[in-house]
């Protein structure tokens, strides 16, 4: 039986920004990107599926600048997909010098539509998890309410709850876990500053019909019915008929928090796309 490699490391900045970038080492890469929200980070979105993805998948995981372990952009806007492209883009080519081929993309929520918009522009990209990804706006309340920076534990608790398909209370532990971050006296400043116009930054990270069209990757997606942050209506009605060759897959009684509420079909999703042959 092959043994779960341990996690590693891996140096990376850009323009001054120091970024985090963790791999746990086997054969088969994927880099999976987090989304937007307080206290994201690649281990709070993708920890259900971590422990859980065989050895063969060497796995890594990035913060986004402005979330987790990475750094902080220091002049608007600091909700950047230019700057976020260029850094999943800085992962993607240290991968492929690491292993000699592309990865997989994986993308949680806004994560979910950079690495749309990433493999559009990157023709080694061979295949793409989008999860509950936006396809720009307009905001749902419960996204901007997701989207501000939370005063105490019951705020984001109450935050937290439309995530879930039943509106369900969060683990205390996640959300002393996600508060912790706001503890830093600046932190909920930058996060709202971030985050101040909800449409804008759906619009600017929304795939493009132009992009879409020069997207060669087997594409999957993933959503939850009762999704309230990026209803499906919205992927139904405009990404959908911008990628004709994609998959999706939804999910009843499901919210925007998809990988902790149906984790196992997440798995035999990424383990499917994984193994399709030159799905080009």
């Amino acid at each position: 039986m092959s043994t779960v490699s341990a996690w590693t490391d891996i140096p990376a900045s850009l323009d001054g920004v120091k970024l985090f970038h963790r791999m746990r080492a086997g054969d088969q890469p994927l880099l999976m990107v987090h989304g937007v929200g307080p206290g994201t980070t690649g281990r709070a979105n993708f920890g259900p599926l971590l422990d859980r993805l065989p050895a063969r998948f060497a796995l890594h995981l990035i913060d986004l600048a402005g979330f987790g372990a990475s750094g902080r952009r220091t002049a608007q806007p600091f909700f950047d997909v230019r700057f976020w492209l260029r850094q999943i883009n800085l992962a993607i080519d240290h991968i492929m010098t690491r292993h000699g081929a592309a990865p997989m993309l994986i993308g949680n929520s806004v994560g979910g539509a950079l690495v749309l918009k990433a493999a559009a522009d990157r023709a080694e990209i061979e295949r793409v998890l989008a999860i509950g990804a936006p396809v720009g706006p307009p905001a749902t309340p419960e996204l901007r309410r997701f989207w501000t920076a939370p005063s105490d534990a019951a705020s984001l608790a109450e935050a937290m709850r439309p995530m879930t398909g039943p509106a369900a209370d969060p683990d205390p532990s996640l959300v002393r876990e996600r508060l912790q971050v706001f503890q830093s006296a600046d932190y909920g400043t930058y996060f709202n500053a971030m985050l101040a116009e909800p449409d804008r930054c759906l619009e600017a990270v929304a795939l493009t019909p132009q992009e879409a069209s020069g997207l060669r990757a087997r594409v999957a997606l993933l959503h939850g019915r009762e999704d309230r942050a990026c209803p499906v209506s919205h992927t139904l009605n405009t990404l959908l008929p911008r990628l004709p060759g994609a998959d999706l897959t939804l999910f009843g009684g499901c919210g925007h928090n998809l990988i902790a509420e149906r984790t196992e079909a997440v798995l035999v999703t990424i383990a499917r796309l994984a193994e399709e042959n030159n799905p080009q």
